[in-house]
């Protein structure tokens, strides 16, 4: 797959003064889309939902046809589809490569999340729509609804780990209790937290503590199947989240996810190795009439236990 290089990501405007590495999972998760001259990236009345930064090359903004005069061109540094993501009404506008263009693509969760987790980001963001605006390049209707740019709602990425955050992870752990309760289902929680991380940070730096909470994410999520659901709960504990999965079923997965971590070798971006982070593991299965803060609690309660048992262990 084709990759970035950081010198294209300076060239956004929307990645002025952000610390790219701290949205590294992001970024992670987006892709480079290539064009070719007079191909059509965005068509007026198209449902979008993907905003688009030109790394290299000039599209055209045309309002009523491709055929029809450009009201703006724009290059490298420039987004575009950004509108219609924040007002989830259709484009209204075409937009059409002028050359050879090169883009980088960030679908709306993406976006949402990065503007949770960014200051800079979002005030990038307010700047270039009002530029944009005030360029007058797209018409949006004052009669079609209210805009519902509810950013909790759509910041459900942690922008430094690419995995889910702790708001997608409770919505989605209140389905899941509803389900088992009602289908009489079992349901599972392994809680995980780095051992000593305060150390890593204090002793390496919080880059280096950053790079840590990355590759940790990234070796857990490397252990697990389709079906083992994992997310940031916050700081530097993880959850995985096991729907029809007992107890026992759940200490084989905290022992795979274990071996995991003690087989990786940890480094830092200059390839140099370091101290291995360790993980404790806690963990807990669905009893009769609990809710997903009583199963958390009691994921909680193990990791407790194991970390108080000298950590680098599972509790449960």
């Amino acid at each position: 797959m084709e990759t970035f290089k950081e010198e294209d990501l300076r060239k956004i405007r929307l990645f002025r003064s952000v610390d790219l590495g701290a949205i590294k999972g992001i970024l992670d998760a987006c892709t480079i889309r290539s064009l070719d001259a007079g191909e059509v990236l965005i068509s007026e009345g198209q449902n979008n939902r993907t905003v688009y930064f030109l790394l290299e090359g000039h599209v055209r903004i045309h309002l009523t046809s491709t055929e029809s005069r450009p009201t703006a061109v724009l290059g490298p540094g420039e987004s575009v589809g950004e509108l219609s993501v924040i007002d989830h009404k259709p484009a209204s506008a075409f937009v059409v490569a002028d050359e050879p263009v090169r883009l980088l693509a960030m679908e709306e969760e993406l976006l949402w999340s990065l503007v949770n987790s960014s200051h800079a980001a979002a005030n990038n963001l307010l700047i270039g729509l009002s530029a944009r605006l005030r360029h007058a390049d797209a018409v949006i209707s004052d009669g079609g609804g209210e805009m519902e740019p509810d950013y909790q709602r759509y910041g459900t990425v942690d922008a430094l780990t690419g995995l889910h955050n702790r708001f997608w992870l409770e919505k989605l752990l209140d389905r899941q209790v509803q389900r088992s309760t009602m289908g009489g289902l079992p349901l599972s929680l392994i809680m995980i937290d780095i051992d000593h991380f305060k150390t890593f940070n204090d002793h390496y730096g919080h880059a280096y503590g950053d790079h840590v909470l990355y590759t940790v994410a990234h070796t857990l999520s490397d252990q697990l199947r389709p079906t083992e659901i994992i997310a940031r709960y916050g700081g530097d504990e993880f959850v995985v989240v096991l729907p029809d999965m007992g107890l026992e079923t759940a200490r084989d997965i905290g022992e795979r996810l274990h071996r995991g971590m003690m087989d990786a070798v940890p480094a830092k971006p200059d390839g140099s190795v370091i101290a291995h982070p360790t993980i404790s593991i806690g963990l807990a299965t669905l009893k009769a009439g609990q809710t997903r803060a009583d199963l958390i609690a009691d994921a909680d309660q193990a990791l407790y236990r194991a970390k108080n048992g000298g950590r680098n262990s599972i509790g449960g």
